[in-house]
């Protein structure tokens, strides 16, 4: 018997806009700009552990990021809330909630791993990426494509929705916002329900901007706009029956909670008065009124589907939602078969792909005896048929310790413990060890045979290096000894000039404003660039600042060659014009400083020596004090003064001392 109503109710699609859409409200997807901006960048690591791969999405209440957990080796989903947009109530409960939640072990709830600080402004949530689509967005389809949803399909998910909710109560939590967009269903037709204590948190938080499913979305109980961080499991019941519902309206719900509460009973008019009155009083504004559990719901679900003779602890069938079942598969009393014909499985169909027009494969590469998920790593792969499973314990690939999950019984255990497989696993046991047996002693004379083989190898290349050696041997004595070259025609066949590194060293010095500024870490930019402004303008009116002192720098034992095309000016750099230049680069000799100030704050500076060549490139750059040569602050500043271009000049190089020192 077809498991549709007799009489569905239906909703003029037009009056209203559907509830129920691919995307949810506030929703911008990985093609859209976040009005937040997003805050990181791949590459990116969170919480010491969580590197960002990409850009997923957001919403009004965070901006997500798929990462990999580099502990776990695991994908993950780390949203990052701006602490701007949520009250310190709301960041209370979401610390408070984070880890009950984080322990919570049920396969019907999307892991929640924790949370933490991004920075100042910001805290992230990481949680387990689920691949796979909403609930919202296969009903959607679903529904363009002229498609009604079953007794089978409805009964599925509520029986699924109460047992994620028993859970979730049992630990003390509520969830608060359960949507259709809050349900995902994986690529193996598992039932997820997501964002617990982190939806109820943003939802609360989007209240003052009259924003958010605590605002308008029909799924939600309407106590909650007014009072959002109250802990009633009674709204859970409230939404699981609007759900209910909305799976059971021929076309779906409108997008307004009045005019949804109106339209109630029309959508239920095909079904019994007991599940309408069950379902009207779960819906009741005074939450007092509502059924004490979710199971109510599914019991009477479940006589209505009894009733009409509809299978529910089987696989989805062409034309029903891809969610595995959530019950047992029944036993047909007039059938005399025995307990192994519990698993004769009808053949699904292999048309539309995973989530296609016929809705019906849990994955690409089922068939019809795709029964079992494998677990490898910490994941489940599959589903695999009982040949595929044997022929990876033969390739060696799991063993009879491997996990397996049966999908019909919904029960994991160990590859040899599954009665199925029991006989060959016992069977192939006893072949692997022979076979590993003969494989270490192939291994073992392998080895013997390389180092005997070795050894000849290494006299044969001993006897070999000797002789190389005499040969090199005898050509050093027997070769005549070199000509010399006198100095003066070796530099004369030269095309650019040799100058020595300078003997003395002039200190350049700042003004001490400036210079104390460099040491501020409250200086803004704007600031610093006034002053250096300002000593310009006195610099261009003709007064005089700073000082110069001649001094002997160490030598530096080495010939520097300008190979620049410079040397045809006769202009004499100034100390102002070596000023000039420092001051321009002024702000990244501050974030040098800035670097060990943060560190260490009784750092005083240091004392830069270089010297300047004809053509304006710098050489010999080094700092003086040695205990900072080769730490950060000493490495950016010679990077930047190495960097730096003066103007061109006549003579010989310029040595100059620059003290970045607080005065």
């Amino acid at each position: 018997m077809s498991d549709s109503p007799q009489q569905p109710g239906s909703v003029n699609p037009d009056s209203s806009p559907q509830a129920m859409q691919k995307q949810a409200p506030g929703v911008r997807s990985a093609h859209q700009i976040p009005v937040e901006g997003v805050t990181l960048a791949t590459g990116d690591v969170i919480g010491g552990k969580f590197k960002v791969s990409r850009y997923l999405g957001s919403s009004d209440g965070a901006v997500s990021y798929l990462c990999v957990d580099q502990k776990r080796n695991r994908e993950s989903v780390v949203k990052v809330i701006d602490l701007a947009m949520m009250p310190k109530a709301c960041q209370q409960a979401l610390a408070k909630e984070v880890p009950t939640a984080a322990r919570l072990q049920s396969k019907h709830l999307t892991g929640l791993y924790g949370m933490g600080q991004v920075d100042a402004r910001h805290l992230f949530v990481a949680m387990e990426f689920v691949k796979g689509s909403s609930l919202a967005r296969i009903v959607a389809q679903r529904r363009e494509a002229k498609k009604k949803l079953g007794l089978r399909d409805v009964f599925t998910v509520v029986a699924h929705l109460e047992k994620a909710l028993a859970d979730v109560h049992q630990a003390g939590l509520i969830h608060s916002a359960i949507t259709p967009y809050n349900i995902m269903v994986t690529r193996h037709g598992e039932f997820k329900l997501s964002n617990l204590a982190f939806g109820r948190a943003t939802a609360a938080a989007l209240v003052a901007q009259q924003k958010g499913p605590f605002v308008d979305s029909i799924y939600v109980a309407p106590e909650l706009a007014g009072s959002p961080l109250q802990k009633n499991p009674s709204a859970d019941i409230y939404s699981a029956a609007m759900l209910t519902v909305e799976l059971m309206s021929a076309s779906g719900l409108p997008n307004d909670r009045h005019a949804a509460k109106s339209a109630v009973s029309a959508a239920l008019s095909g079904y019994p008065p007991k599940l309408t009155q069950l379902l009207l009083r779960a819906l009741d504004n005074d939450p007092a009124q509502r059924p004490d559990s979710i199971r109510e719901i599914v019991d009477v679900l479940k006589s209505v589907a009894e009733e009409r003779q509809i299978k529910l602890g089987y696989p989805p069938e062409e034309g029903q939602l891809p969610i595995l079942p959530a019950v047992p598969p029944e036993k047909d009393e007039d059938d005399a078969f025995g307990d192994d014909d519990l698993f004769d499985i009808p053949e699904l169909s292999q048309s539309g792909g995973m989530f296609g027009p016929a809705g019906t494969l849990l994955d690409d590469d089922d068939d019809d005896d795709g029964r079992y998920l494998v677990q490898k790593g910490g994941l489940d792969y599959g589903p695999f048929t009982y040949d595929q499973v044997l022929e990876q314990l033969y390739k060696d690939e799991i063993d009879e310790d491997t996990q397996v999950l049966d999908r019909i019984t919904q029960e994991r255990t160990r590859l040899e413990d599954v009665d199925v497989f029991k006989e060959d696993v016992a069977e192939y046991i006893p072949k692997r060890e022979e076979r590993l047996r003969i494989q270490a002693e192939q291994r073992a004379e392998l080895q013997r045979k390389v180092k005997k083989g070795g050894v000849a190898v290494f006299v044969v290349g001993i006897v070999a290096g000797l002789i190389v050696l005499a040969g090199m041997l005898y050509v050093v004595f027997t070769q005549p000894d070199p000509e010399p070259l006198p100095m003066d025609r070796a530099f004369a066949s030269l095309d650019f000039k040799l100058l020595p590194p300078p003997k003395d060293f002039t200190t350049v010095a700042v003004d001490k404003g400036v210079m104390q500024s460099i040491f501020n870490p409250a200086a803004s930019e704007e600031e610093i660039a006034r002053q250096i402004k300002k000593i310009r303008k006195k610099r261009r009116s003709g007064r005089k600042s700073g000082g110069k002192q001649q001094g002997s720098g160490d030598d530096e034992n080495v010939t520097n060659v300008d190979m620049s095309a410079g040397g045809g000016t006769t202009k004499i750099l100034s100390d102002g014009e070596v000023n000039e230049v420092i001051l321009s680069k002024w702000g990244s000799l501050r974030r040098c400083v800035m670097k060990e100030f943060k560190s260490n704050p009784n750092f005083k500076g240091v004392t830069v020596k270089f010297f300047i060549r004809p053509s304006g490139t710098t050489g010999g750059v080094k700092i003086k004090e040695a205990k900072y040569a080769n730490k950060p602050v000493g490495t950016c500043l010679v990077s930047r003064f190495r960097s730096m271009r003066f103007p061109e000049h006549s003579g010989f190089n310029k040595g100059v001392v620059f003290p970045l020192q607080v005065q």
